[in-house]
């Protein structure tokens, strides 16, 4: 237990009043005297402990979570005891790493016998995991000059963990082995009815449409949209430029771009399509000195795509790479149907001639955004017109464009992206047009 002078004001009080009254011999003088010297006192002969019988929670919601969610830190702090404490102050120590979004991480007041008094507040997760450190619980006596701190390990979670697939849904066994549904120009075998066409011989009997030929006496053969599955190419911009957070404590844009990419493989293997992953920005083994990982399919590749990105989040970025020479050599890494998904926050104007550039390599492009520009000061506006205007850019060149704001949830933003059914046209699988 510490114990603080509270009352100084009282003892300059008392001496000063004691001292006037004895020269002047005023008994109602030295009288009023006593009233500041019974201040002192009391807070002199007060108590002050922390109770073992407060108990204090901690819940974390969602313990487990992705770069950018906002997570909810509830601190429960109950008196089991018989006894009031009459000041309570409580604060939860927020590891260094993690921003507080909302509300405050400290609380106080008085607690009653079996009274809850409840903390609590968000921050944002970033990918790691972070430990957070024993609530700090301070009881002052009732005269306030006795104070009592102490350190309660907490009931409950203790432990933020930010992974890049933390709410990606399991790679069900179908999305192994099932084709795309990439849907071509030309009709053939498949489920979903197309057209009808003039019977030929040798047409399978399966796709006769023998409830027209009982209704009108004439053979006619059915048509279905034909099935197809695609390679997309992820390409993460991990350069220095994009190593950019929207302030103290928050995911940079390289975290938001790997997490998008984690979320959006996750959906394309599912359907069956073929994904492949290359980094920008950072040494790697790959052709070019890119990290680069082939294209495949199926849970393996998952899992080998999901540690591909988190290496390069650790990765140093490289200073001697030419992020343009680098985009080139992706695109001769692929088939020419093949589709790009570039994931960068557009601060310079590199992604935008990597875009360019793929559009000799006749697939479709896509441009998916994080905004982590602040919009609140002069500057943050000026950089917020530029990065727009380089999204415009893209979408001009033929690029398809997701801007992924703040406060938007991801998988909504994925879910319109590629549920578009795509369709073949002059040789080239495409995702949609520009827009």
């Amino acid at each position: 237990m510490a114990r603080r002078v509270r009352w100084r004001g009282a003892v300059v009080a008392t001496v000063l009043l004691g001292f006037v009254g004895g020269i002047e011999g005023n008994g109602t003088v030295l009288l009023a005297g006593t009233i500041p010297l019974a201040y002192v006192a009391y807070g002199a002969l007060s108590t002050a402990s922390v109770p073992e019988t407060l108990t204090v929670t901690r819940q974390v919601d969602p313990r487990v979570a992705p770069p950018g969610r906002p997570v909810t830190v509830t601190l429960s702090v109950t008196n089991d005891g018989d006894r009031t404490l009459s000041d309570l102050r409580v604060v939860d120590p927020v590891p260094e790493a993690l921003a507080v979004l909302q509300g405050t991480p400290r609380g106080g007041g008085t607690l009653e016998p079996g009274e809850t008094m409840t903390v609590s507040y968000t921050v944002v997760a970033r990918r790691g995991e972070f430990d957070f450190p024993a609530p700090r619980v301070r009881v002052r006596g009732a005269g306030a000059g006795a104070v009592a701190t102490a350190d309660r390990t907490p009931a409950g979670e203790t432990r933020l963990i930010c992974r890049l697939d933390a709410d990606a849904p399991p790679l069900s066994d179908i999305g192994d082995t099932r084709v795309g549904r990439l849907t071509a120009d030309s009709p053939g075998e498949g489920l979903t009815f197309h057209s009808t066409r003039e019977y030929r011989h040798g047409d399978p009997a399966g796709r006769i449409d023998w409830r027209g030929y009982a209704k009108q006496g004439e053979l006619a053969t059915v048509n279905y949209d034909r099935q197809l599955s695609a390679t997309v190419v992820f390409v993460l911009d991990a350069r220095k430029a994009a190593r950019v957070a929207a302030g103290p404590g928050r995911p940079t844009a390289v975290e938001l771009g790997a997490y998008a990419a984690t979320r959006s493989l996750n959906t394309l293997l599912g359907a069956g399509h073929g994904v492949a992953v290359a980094v920008v920005g950072v040494d790697g083994d790959g052709p070019g000195g890119l990290m680069w990982l082939a294209p495949g399919s199926g849970s393996e590749q998952r899992s080998r795509a999901i540690a591909a990105l988190g290496d390069a989040l650790d990765a140093a970025p490289a200073t001697e790479r030419d992020p343009t020479r680098q985009a080139r050599k992706i695109g001769g890494l692929v088939d020419r149907d093949a589709q790009f998904v570039l994931v960068s926050p557009l601060l310079d104007d590199v992604p935008v001639a990597m875009v360019e550039q793929w559009s000799a390599f006749g697939g479709s492009r896509t441009v998916l955004s994080p905004d982590i520009v602040a919009s609140n000061t002069v500057s943050g506006q000026y950089e917020q017109v530029r990065r727009r205007t380089r999204l415009a850019r893209c979408q001009a060149g033929g690029a398809r464009t997701i801007d992924w704001r703040r406060g938007s949830p991801l998988p909504a933003i994925l879910e319109a992206t590629f549920a578009v059914e795509a369709h073949r046209a002059g040789g080239g699988v495409r995702a949609g047009g520009g827009g």
